[in-house]
């Protein structure tokens, strides 16, 4: 059966399985629109600091990892204190920083969800002459509409879920109505400046920016960085990878990660393992 054929049955087959189970992935209509970020024809510094690796980084240990968060932490929370408090975001995006809820993606888009959603609750129960007396139902029903909305469009990030509660019951932030846009975009960008800097001394941040799964032209961007590892190492591989999208390459000394699949530390050591036992 041709591939071509194949795939169509195996999409189809998935977008059945997900009606059958009630599952939504926005994903599955994104990706294939989304182009794949060709970070590998920027110069080498400034992809670095923009999570690009062309391997993936040793392990740290948990000393490391402590001092980098702290670090981190003080340094995103003194830039955005003036604009917004943003201390649990903090701790996610410079502490975990291989979890999907510090990547970009959820960072930002969350919190124009929770902003969207807790201001429009806040101005619609101000509708309401009596809207003080419901100002707890306001900000936990904010909360939870967007809690769901989060988990439709793949971008859960706790600190979005305080977000929407301020934007309903804090009566600073209820004042800033739909001015907490800008404010927030201000902290989210200062916030993730922070962290491209300094989670990229010796970490790596963010591990993809939009999603670990394969985008529009990722197999163009897999072929051309495999052949220039090719070119640079002198392995042997094989001259056409039209029918290999992605792949991981584990030799002797050497392991090579395509760019934007997510590798957790306990799976690099098992690699590493690998890697010295060939």
């Amino acid at each position: 059966m041709p591939e071509s054929s194949q795939r169509g049955e195996d999409s189809s087959s998935k977008a059945i399985s997900d009606i059958s189970s009630w599952n939504f992935d926005i994903d599955r209509f994104l990706n294939p629109l989304i182009p794949a970020p060709r970070w590998n024809l920027i110069p080498q510094p400034i992809a670095h600091f923009l999570g690009y690796r062309s391997r993936a980084p040793k392990p740290l240990g948990n000393v490391m990892v402590a001092f980098w968060s702290m670090v981190g932490a003080f340094v995103g929370v003194a830039l955005v204190a003036s604009v917004s408090k943003r201390g649990a975001a903090a701790v996610i995006e410079f502490c975990v920083v291989e979890s999907p809820l510090a990547q970009p993606r959820n960072a930002f888009f969350s919190q124009l969800i929770a902003c969207a959603v807790g201001v429009g609750i806040s101005k619609l129960f101000a509708l309401n002459p009596n809207a003080e007396n419901y100002t707890e139902l306001g900000g936990a029903l904010a909360c939870g509409v967007t809690t769901a909305l989060m988990v439709l469009t793949g971008t859960v990030h706790p600190p979005a879920g305080a977000t929407a509660l301020l934007a309903v019951t804090n009566a600073q932030t209820v004042g800033l109505g739909w001015f907490l846009f800008p404010v927030m975009i201000l902290g989210i960008t200062l916030m993730q400046s922070a962290a491209l800097v300094i989670n990229n001394i010796q970490r790596r941040y963010p591990m993809y920016w939009w999603t670990s799964q394969p985008l529009s032209g990722d197999r163009d961007v897999d072929v051309e960085s495999d052949r220039e590892k090719r070119n640079q190492t002198g392995s042997q591989y094989e001259e056409s990878l039209t029918d290999v999208p992605r792949r991981l390459v584990v030799e002797r000394g050497d392991i090579w990660v395509p760019n934007g699949v997510f590798v957790s530390a306990e799976e690099r050591l098992v690699l590493d393992r690998i890697s010295a036992r060939l």
